[in-house]
């Protein structure tokens, strides 16, 4: 399958803003290696809400880096909220799932605490996304190595969710991951879906992970919804500030009333 079948257009509406985030501005936070989600974001973003970034200090994409990069995100919230933003988006899934069930509310609390801003992290998105459709029988699609496929696996299945099937690519270099094709998420979420097809939803996890090139159409040929990390940050996002209207192009998830 030619990359360029895979690709969904869309104006970056906020772009043509006069006054930046005149309905919200979001602040998104991520690993200082990753590329995806600033490349992501605003391709999705309704007209009216603007995004700015800042970036936490990590490495690499291994357990022992991601433990390393706690000792940064609370700076890095902190600056991040000296520039108005109405909500702090926390953009790592495993990062949010580091210390077991409830860790995603934890780390949400101390940075409101710390820097007086309203905090959504990419996990308890995902969670929330994953209830929207009822799901409870996942399948989860990642880049990562065992050790950390492992740590999630744990992590849902402790909130209450069956890991049906999960498979990782094995990366630890987080620039690589932002280098896999639309076409290799695609085929790869086909793979693993597979494994367990009676399942009720396919998780493509990572924020990292390249994806909303893919979503519909892997919707539309497994006849179950797909939600990846990025993709649920978003529009978890846009729910707290009261951003209501459907998105089109992104997974059925974005064209959800919130």
């Amino acid at each position: 399958m030619e990359e360029k079948a895979l690709l969904e257009t869309r104006n970056a509406e906020w772009l043509m803003d006069s006054d930046f985030g005149w309905r919200a501005r979001l602040g998104l936070m991520h690993p200082s290696r990753g590329w995806t989600p600033e490349h992501e974001w605003p391709r999705m973003l309704p007209r009216g809400v603007s995004y700015l970034v800042t970036r936490i200090m990590m490495r690499g994409t291994t357990l022992e880096e991601v433990e390393k990069m706690g000792a940064y995100e609370l700076d890095a919230a902190r600056a991040l909220a000296t520039a108005d933003v109405d909500l702090i988006c926390y953009n790592c899934t495993i990062g949010s799932m580091l210390k077991g069930a409830g860790y995603d509310k934890t780390l949400a609390a101390n940075f409101q605490k710390a820097t007086g801003v309203p905090t959504k992290t990419m996990t308890t998105a995902v969670m929330e996304a994953l209830n929207e459709f009822g799901a409870r029988r996942l399948v989860v699609a990642t880049p990562y190595a065992p050790e950390l496929n492992k740590l999630e696996k744990t992590f849902l299945e402790d909130n209450g969710f069956e890991v049906m099937y999960e498979k990782g690519l094995g990366i630890t270099d987080t620039v690589q991951i932002a280098k896999v094709t639309p076409t290799a998420v695609y085929r790869f979420g086909k793979e693993v879906f597979s494994k367990a097809p009676e399942a009720d939803i396919l998780f493509l996890s990572c924020g990292n992970l390249r994806t909303i090139e893919v979503l519909s159409v892997l919707e539309k040929d497994l006849g179950k919804p797909v939600i990846s990390s990025n993709q649920a940050l978003l529009w978890s996002s846009l729910r707290a500030v009261g951003v209501k209207e459907p998105i089109y192009g992104f997974g059925s998830l974005m064209e959800r009333p919130r």
